[in-house]
């Protein structure tokens, strides 16, 4: 009997053991993503919760139901990710096929020209078009007065639309340009075979196959603008357009604070997203053709009038998308005086940043210490959980892949309100807020995603094998997970760390809503500098940090080659 029992319980304990890394890794993402939206989504629902009373529920959804305006808001909002990610779609999809089916020369910097808007910040494209836009800006000075229709569409619905979808269309043409260049030419050279015209073969074949990799990138694409909060405080301010990330931002921290209403506009803006992502998941599996093995895709030779046209195509979205913000940003950072004609230019600007003990130079340093720490525990922790969750079974690792998929999807602005709740409620004894180890903290939680995307994709395609015969000859598990696993997946977290590093350099929403008074990143100098007036020194940190960003982008691929 007792032998039996101890038997019973060392079995017990073994599988204890054995799922012990996955419960933690839940654990962590638990505290981490889950504990802050539970709070999140209560305060929205019992406005006095973190008093420890219940009263007031759902008195905050009432008053968007009984607000024309929020409803209002709500539409503008929902709208414009909507518009943005169909003018992507227009831009990216023709922009994907060409690279991808067609012998269009000089391929390698089509493709450069569609990753220069997205290392671009969203902000500081919005702030070089007004530079370019406004009344006396760039624009009047090159052509002597721009047409007021032009201007004034610019400043309205459709000229915020363009700006955001000309920063996020790149993701749309890399996505299709990966998902055509796999399908293989057997599928329409049967079709051609029983006499499918060239309309009928992309209707029937490529559209089916191709659809799951639209709409997995337009829903990145309108995640990035329902969760924008750069362009709609920037821009959308400018053109009488309001939308919720501006309307949440100015809740938390205008007086008087209004908690109640910014969660519940957040947990709205969460929900949408949430629909969002389903939505297009089920439209994907509905309207798709399924898997198929990938093969060497079928190639269109181009005549030269339609070389001359898709060159053109390309060439106007990168003017667009690169050229005018970024030929805007330097000579505003050189600019020294304004005026009539073209201003004096110095580098005025940039000494003042660079001298020793400047706020424009404290900025710079807080954000490089931040953006490195933040993305080497990114993939320190991203690359563990990874492993855990794809080697793992079970409602625990279901658990977790649910877990680990919430910041991907849920708006920044979001989460950045819920970490304020989380960690400033009253039972929390650790005192990390409105310190620059909370903006750390939210820069780990919000992009850990980067990590664990790309160590999923690894580890998918890992063989066991090797692992098996290390834990055969009794390795233990961290020995198999740094002498095994982490040299296969060296390149995946390389990549996941410098994805990281330049998205926290750029990182304006969670940085504006947590930094402790007396502290700025790079992001937050840019955009304050702006709100106040002195555009040059906002352009010249804008440049440095791009600049610096590239920098490290260069030697990273000159290290991996």
């Amino acid at each position: 009997m007792n032998a039996a029992l101890a038997i019973a319980r060392s079995r017990s304990w073994r599988a204890l053991n054995a799922r012990l890394p996955l419960l933690l890794c839940v654990l962590a993402l638990g505290i981490a993503t889950g504990y802050p939206l539970a709070i999140l989504f209560l305060q929205s629902v019992f406005p006095q919760i973190l008093g420890g009373s219940l009263e007031g529920f759902l008195d905050a959804y009432r008053r968007i139901g009984e607000t024309p305006d929020m409803l209002v808001l709500i539409r503008n909002s929902l709208a414009w990710a909507g518009a943005t990610t169909v003018v992507a779609w227009l831009f990216g999809i023709p922009c994907g096929y060409l690279l991808a089916r067609t012998n269009l020369p000089g391929k390698l910097w089509a493709r450069l020209s569609l990753l220069v808007p997205i290392m671009t910040p969203p902000y500081i494209a919005a702030l070089s078009y007004i530079l370019v836009m406004q009344a006396g800006g760039f624009g009047d000075t090159l052509v002597g007065g721009l047409p007021e229709g032009l201007r004034a569409w610019f400043f309205s619905f459709w000229g915020v639309t363009l700006v955001m979808a000309l920063s996020s269309f790149g993701y749309v043409a890399l996505a299709v340009e990966a998902t055509l260049s796999g399908i293989p030419r057997r599928f329409e050279d049967a079709a051609t075979l029983l006499g499918a015209s060239w309309g009928q073969t992309a209707r029937r074949i490529l559209l089916p196959l191709l659809l799951p990799a639209v709409f997995n990138s337009g829903l990145l694409v309108f995640l990035e603008a329902l969760s924008n909060f750069g362009v709609p405080a920037v821009l959308g301010t400018r053109s009488n357009l309001p939308l919720l990330p501006a309307e949440i931002f100015y809740l938390v921290t205008s007086w008087p604070v209004d908690l109640a209403l910014a969660t519940s506009l957040s947990s709205l803006l969460c929900l949408f997203a949430l629909f969002t992502l389903y939505g297009s998941r089920w439209l994907a599996g509905v309207l798709g053709a399924g898997e198929y093995r990938p093969g060497q895709a079928s190639i269109t030779p181009l005549s030269v009038g339609q070389r001359w046209l898709a060159w053109a195509f390309i060439g106007t979205l990168f003017v667009l998308s690169s050229v005018v913000p970024y030929a805007a940003m330097v000579l505003t950072s050189l600019a020294q005086t304004w005026g009539v004609g073209w201003p004096t230019l110095t580098l005025a600007h940039y000494t003042d940043i660079f001298t020793f003990g400047s706020r424009g130079l404290q900025a710079l340093w807080t954000s490089l210490w931040l953006s490195i720490t933040a993305a080497t525990l990114c993939i320190a922790i991203g690359g563990y959980i990874a492993y855990v969750n794809v080697r793992a079974s079970g409602w625990a690792q279901r658990f977790l892949d649910g877990l680990a998929t919430l910041p991907r999807v849920i708006p920044k602005i979001v989460m950045a309100v819920a970490l304020i709740l989380a960690w400033n409620a009253p039972w929390v004894r650790i005192d990390i807020y409105n310190t620059v180890a909370m903006l750390l903290l939210a820069y780990v939680v919000i992009y850990i995603t980067d990590a664990l995307n790309y160590s999923n994709s690894t580890l998918r395609a890992m063989s066991v094998n090797l692992e098996n015969a290390a834990a055969v000859l009794g390795a233990s598990r961290f020995t198999i997970f740094t002498r095994v696993v982490l040299p296969r997946l060296k390149p995946a977290l390389l990549a996941a760390w410098l994805t990281t590093f330049i998205v926290c350099m750029r990182e304006l929403v969670a940085s504006i809503l947590l930094l402790p008074p007396g502290t700025d990143t790079t992001a937050t100098f840019i955009f304050n500098q702006f709100e106040q007036g002195d555009l040059s020194v906002a352009m010249a940190m804008a440049t440095v940090t791009i600049m610096l960003s590239t920098i490290v982008l260069v030697l990273f691929t000159l290290r991996r080659r």
